[in-house]
């Protein structure tokens, strides 16, 4: 079976990760093609490097329609069964490219995240219903949320949707290998003390991140908890952070890792996973944490509540409440041996329902039922 990916870029985002190691687990399975509509970034190079052929179409801003003609020989001359779009843009471009062909590949669009805060489009529910779901064989949500705001938002019907929750790779998050990944070296390098008790959290700094109210929770658990320490892995403009954590007089209190390839060993050096996030659709954050048998507390937001169980494998508090998130902090670090059976529960929670694997068949699925026969 032949597929045509077609995605903004392939940068290192949550959406083109999935996708690469998508590629990488299939390519004995499937015969793809990469398409970015704007650059190629750098995962994009690593599998071009690979073999694999990435094509970059060069958008840059506003509506291009000469990038839905390139995209529509492009689909011509590689003759897919399938077209895969992943995000709204892209599927956009794909269906446009489409629409002039008289024999059509199959067209999936797989919606991983959406913008904050979400409204209803009157002209995409014209386009989506008139045109667009015309050439549609499946669309795919990553969680429950996601499904239901392109229902409400988009007006797609409900029928036409499927969910497959993203998935991580149990592998690489193993608690027997813990003491190889030396988490006290990891410690020692932050600058953490053994003693620390470490918050981490890992997400880009963008505003749907909201880690300004994650460092207003922390400082009001750094009241109760000397020995705390708030640890943010990712990348993006600190300064405010910083700016924000000196002003509340926890600044040499909260580490800024920056970009990390090595979270396997980060989650094995902490001691709790929080995150304030606005918005989420299925973090795969969150689950390489759970994995790693780290309790969560993250916001009660997007598809969060599919995959934390209140109690069980961590808290969900409400999205900006600084105080209920700082208190929970306190609670669940003062009690180890409840944190331990919530990172249990929480690795028993993804190994049932959220690994890769699990990801990749449903994908493949989707790819099947709708390719052209």
């Amino acid at each position: 079976m032949r597929v045509i990916h077609v995605l903004h870029s392939m940068t290192f985002g949550g959406a083109e990760v999935l996708v690469h190691d998508f590629l990488k687990a299939t390519r004995d399975r499937l015969s793809q093609v990469v398409v970015c509509l704007d650059g190629i970034g750098p995962l994009g190079e690593s599998l071009r490097a690979d073999g694999v052929r990435v094509e970059v179409l060069g958008r840059t801003s506003g509506l291009q329609p000469q990038v839905a003609i390139d995209l529509h020989r492009l689909i011509a001359d590689v003759r897919p069964d399938v077209v895969c779009a992943h995000q709204y843009t892209p599927y956009s471009y794909a269906a446009m490219a489409l629409g002039p062909m008289r024999h059509r590949p199959g067209l999936v669009f797989v919606e991983h995240g959406r913008h904050y805060p979400d409204v209803r489009r009157p002209k995409r529910v014209v386009a989506n219903n008139l045109v667009f779901l015309q050439y549609t064989r499946r669309v795919v949500a990553v969680c429950g949320y996601i499904k239901r705001l392109l229902v409400e938002n988009e007006g797609i019907p409900a029928s036409r949707i499927d969910v497959v929750y993203n998935g991580v790779d149990p592998s690489r998050f193993d608690p027997s290998l813990r003491a190889s990944l030396d988490p006290a070296g990891v410690r020692s390098g932050l600058g953490l003390d053994p003693s620390a008790q470490v918050i981490t959290c890992v997400a880009r700094f963008h505003p749907v991140k909201d880690h300004p109210t994650l460092v207003r929770a922390f400082s009001v658990a750094a009241r109760e908890l000397p020995h705390a320490r708030l640890l943010l892995v990712g990348g993006g403009d600190e300064a405010p952070l910083r700016a924000l954590a000196s002003e509340l007089g926890v600044g040499d209190r909260v580490v800024f890792a920056g970009v990390r390839r090595d979270i396997p060993a980060i989650y094995a050096a902490s001691d709790l996973f929080a995150m304030a996030s606005l918005s989420e659709g299925t973090s795969v954050t969150l689950l390489e944490a759970m994995l790693s048998e780290r309790p969560a507390l993250v916001t009660e937001v997007g598809g969060n509540p599919e995959i934390v169980a209140p109690g069980v494998t961590g808290e969900l508090v409400p999205r900006g409440d600084h105080a209920a998130m700082g208190a929970a902090m306190v609670a669940l670090l003062r009690d180890p041996e409840r944190r331990a059976r919530m990172g249990a529960a929480g690795r028993r929670r993804v190994l049932d329902r959220f690994t890769q694997q699990r990801m990749h068949e449903g994908w493949v699925g989707a790819l099947q039922d709708a390719a052209v026969r």
